[in-house]
């Protein structure tokens, strides 16, 4: 766990366990807010006229529903889809292993050196790694079986944003909206920073996330973790997160409304954006991206979202 880690939230009111625990049954049945938004969004500390505004794991259903049709739900759910559907975005090379031929894969594997692999059914960056032609027979093994991967070029990230932790590709979580009128709404903008040993920024994998402020395109926010946990400075490098300058961040507006009309029938995206030495490369897009996100900018956005509807 990170050194330097310390706890940032609200504290509990002054309540008997009791009150928390029929607390957080009532805020299920009322709120749809299950436990880890009970947590991590610091449920325990807020009122009942607050607690409505946040969107949670249950409330979200109503934008599931209303924000996407079904070839958008199986898109943004289809790593090969999303690659093919965002090519114009997604530039690193990728194959399907269901797609090709074992020798396909070998060649492809051979020809980068260390490949991604990400599994078919891979949420919250769980079982995405680098591999190398040594493992090959084991992912052919794995293919045979009928368990399917995306792999993909390694990406390396800018090197002012590489200097946090050298392991990790760090993305930014963009969050936007396209509103009834076909309108687009910039909802919210992350550094997802991970943390060592690891390759990927998910927060789920222990990593941290960042707000930032895009009229000064620095990070104004210590480290979140929804587990509850903030940290002001990467544990490994030492770099202080509140005022770290995200290049290129006055072209992301402008792209990442370019990203989201390829496919507006996908209303409501956590758009995951590398941030490379050429500029940025899409990842991957996310649907109802996360309640978490509403504590790292402050803004609950239930009601913002309902008046997209």
């Amino acid at each position: 766990m990170p050194v330097n880690k310390h706890l940032n939230t609200p504290p509990l009111r002054d309540k008997k366990k009791l009150y928390y625990f029929l607390d957080m049954i009532y805020s299920i049945y009322k709120y749809g807010a299950l436990a880890d938004d009970y947590i991590s969004m610091a449920f325990y500390s807020k009122t009942h006229a607050e607690k409505k505004e946040y969107v949670t794991s249950g409330n979200k259903r109503l934008f599931y529903k209303n924000f996407y049709d079904d070839e958008a739900r199986n898109i943004l759910a289809k790593k090969n889809l999303f690659s093919k559907r965002f090519f114009a975005f997604v530039k690193r090379e990728w194959i399907w292993t269901e797609d090709v031929s074992p020798e396909q894969i070998r060649t492809f594997i051979n020809k980068h050196g260390k490949v991604v692999i990400k599994p078919a059914s891979s949420t919250w960056g769980i079982g995405v790694r680098v591999i190398d032609i040594s493992e090959v027979d084991a992912i052919l093994a794995d293919v045979k079986k009928g368990n399917h991967y995306m792999i993909e070029e390694v990406l390396v990230n800018h090197p002012d944003i590489r200097a946090l932790n050298p392991s990790s590709l760090h993305t930014l979580r963009v969050e936007t909206c396209i509103d009834s009128k076909g309108d687009f709404h910039l909802q919210n903008v992350l550094l997802m920073v991970g943390m060592k040993h690891t390759i990927v920024s998910n927060c789920h994998s222990g990593g941290v996330m960042c707000h930032i402020d895009m009229e000064t395109g620095k990070v104004d926010k210590d480290g979140y973790n929804p587990q509850g946990w903030w940290c002001d400075v990467h544990p490994q490098s030492n770099i202080k997160f509140v005022g770290f300058k995200v290049p290129y961040i006055e072209q992301l507006e402008e792209y990442i409304m370019k990203v989201a009309y390829v496919m507006p029938n996908a209303r409501y995206v956590g758009w995951d954006v590398a941030i490379t030495p050429n500029g940025f490369e899409l990842i991957e897009g996310n649907f109802c991206p996360g309640q978490c996100t509403q504590v790292c900018d402050g803004v609950p956005k239930y009601q913002i979202l309902k008046s997209y509807l």
